[in-house]
C-alpha cells in the first residue's frame, strides 16, 4: 500500500530553481533530509549545524520549504484520507491484537517495557516474521528495520519462530534490514539511514531494541542525567519525525531501572520504572508493559492514543 504522502529525492531538486546549489542539496540528503516535507518541519538551528550551508542560505531554504509545502496543515477530510493508509501489524496473538485495535499501528510509536526476560525481544522477533504473513502475491513485500543495541537479535530464534508458525524463513530474512548500534552517535546515524531506506524501499516497521540502553551506559550518574535526557529527547523527536513523514510503525523496547536517581526519595524507597521518564512518556503513542510470572506472562496496554487500558495473561 502506498504512503499517504509522496516522497521523492527529486522533491528537493526544486530548490535548484531558487538559487540553492547541488552541493547544498547533497549536504541536506546526507543528513537524512530527503524532501521538502521533512525540511519544513526541522528547527532552523538543526539545519544550521549542517556543514557546508551558510546561515543565510539556511534561512532561505527554510522559507522556500515552508512556501512550497502546506506548512503542516491538513483539512479534516485529509486526516480521514490519511487514516485509510494506516496499517496494523499482527503480534500473532489474536487477544493482544484485539486490545491494540488490530495490532501494532503504522504512523505511531509503540514503547514496550519490562524487566529482563519479560519477552520484549521475543515480541520484536515475532513482528519480524509476521510482517508479510498475509501479503498478497501481487503486493510489494514489506520491509522491517531492526536496530539492535544489546546484541540480543537471534537468527536461530527467528528460524524457530518461522518453523513454529509455518512461515518462510528465507522470505523473512530477505525483507529484513539489520544493524548493530555501538554508541549513541552510531544510533543517531542509523536513524538517518532509516530515512534513506524508507524513501527507496517499502519499509513498514522499525524496531529499536533497546532504545535507551546506550544512552544509559554512556551518560551514567547524577551529573550526566540532564545531558542523557536531552540527547534521548533529541533522538525520540527524530523518531517522531520519521514516523510521521513515512507512515512508519516504530517499536521501541525500554529497560526497567530501580530508581534511586530519577525522582525517588529516601522515604518512598526504590521503585522500578522505565528509563527515560517523561521523555518517553510524552512522545510514544502506545505504551505496553510486559511482566513474567512462573506460568504465564502479563501483557498490559498501559496507555494508547486510540484504545482503552487493558491487561491480559498470555
Amino acid at each position: 500500500m502506498k504512503r499517504y504522502l509522496k516522497y521523492s529525492i527529486d522533491n528537493l531538486n526544486v530548490l535548484l530553481n531558487y538559487g540553492i546549489t547541488k552541493k547544498e542539496i547533497k549536504n541536506l540528503l546526507e543528513n537524512g533530509i530527503l524532501n521538502l516535507e521533512v525540511l519544513s518541519r526541522l528547527p532552523k538551528r538543526e539545519i544550521i549545524s549542517i556543514k557546508g550551508i551558510s546561515e543565510n542560505k539556511v534561512l532561505k531554504i527554510v522559507e522556500l520549504a515552508n512556501r512550497l509545502t502546506l506548512n503542516g496543515f491538513f483539512t479534516g477530510y485529509q486526516l480521514i484520507e490519511k487514516e485509510k493508509y494506516k496499517n496494523y501489524f499482527s503480534t500473532l496473538n489474536k487477544r493482544i491484537d484485539l486490545i491494540l485495535g488490530g495490532g501494532i499501528s503504522s504512523g505511531s510509536i509503540t514503547e514496550i517495557y519490562g524487566e529482563s526476560n519479560a519477552g520484549k525481544t521475543q515480541l520484536c522477533h515475532i513482528l519480524c516474521i509476521s510482517l508479510n504473513k498475509n501479503t498478497l502475491s501481487y503486493c510489494p513485500e514489506k520491509k522491517i528495520v531492526y536496530i539492535d543495541t544489546e546484541g540480543n537479535f537471534s537468527l536461530k530464534r527467528l528460524f524457530s519462530l518461522c518453523e513454529k508458525n509455518n512461515l518462510n524463513f528465507d522470505k523473512t530474512i530477505n525483507n529484513l534490514f539489520y544493524a548493530k548500534a555501538y554508541s549513541t552517535d552510531h544510533q543517531f546515524q542509523l536513524l538517518i539511514a532509516v530515512a534513506s531506506l524508507a524513501s527507496y524501499s517499502n519499509v513498514s516497521i522499525v524496531i529499536i531494541d533497546s532504545c535507551t540502553s546506550l544512552f544509559r551506559t554512556e551518560y551514567s550518574g547524577r551529573g550526566e542525567l540532564f545531558i542523557r535526557q536531552s540527547m534521548l529527547g533529541k533522538f525520540i523527536r527524530n523518531v517522531r519525525r520519521l514516523c510521521d513523514n513515512y507512515n512508519l510503525a516504530f517499536v521501541l523496547t525500554n529497560q526497567m531501572v530501580t530508581s534511586n536517581l530519577e525522582n525517588s526519595s529516601y522515604f518512598s524507597g526504590p521503585e522500578s520504572k522505565p528509563i527515560g521518564g517523561n521523555i518517553m512518556r510524552h512522545y510514544t503513542n502506545t505504551k505496553i508493559l510486559l511482566r513474567k510470572s512462573i506460568n504465564y506472562r502479563t501483557f498490559k496496554l498501559e496507555s494508547s492514543s486510540d484504545m482503552p487500558e487493558k491487561e491480559i495473561k498470555v
